[in-house]
């Protein structure tokens, strides 16, 4: 009985991705909501989302960072300061993680291409 019950689940699973990828060029199947035929343009699709949210949110902490360093500078506020540097240092850790996760998905890319 069990064997039966878990029968159905695997032969479905195994059977829609054919289905999926059949609809996205053109064959019968499901309806693709998506206007991407693979993970991996649909994962760099969102990458390049996440990127294009993630910069302008990371510019505006520097900014703001800048204006905390130059307030507590002039307040001579040392301990102030060390915060400031911290957090200027982590803003820009993030914007380098930004900018190597798409430097590795386009090197990802383009190694699985040339196969």
């Amino acid at each position: 009985m069990m064997n039966k019950v878990l029968l159905v689940p695997a032969l479905a699973i195994a059977l829609l991705p054919k289905q999926a990828l059949a609809s996205c060029h053109g064959g019968g199947g499901l309806a693709n909501p998506l206007a991407f035929c693979s993970i991996g343009e649909f994962l760099f699709a969102l990458l390049g989302l996440v990127i294009q949210i993630g910069f302008p949110i990371i510019v505006l902490f520097i900014v703001f960072i800048g204006f905390q360093f130059v307030r507590h500078s002039a307040e001579g506020n040392s301990e102030e300061l060390a915060k400031d540097r911290t957090n200027l240092l982590w803003a820009l850790v993030g914007a380098l993680i930004l900018l190597g996760a798409q430097a590795l998905a386009i090197a990802i890319q383009a190694t699985v291409a040339n196969l």
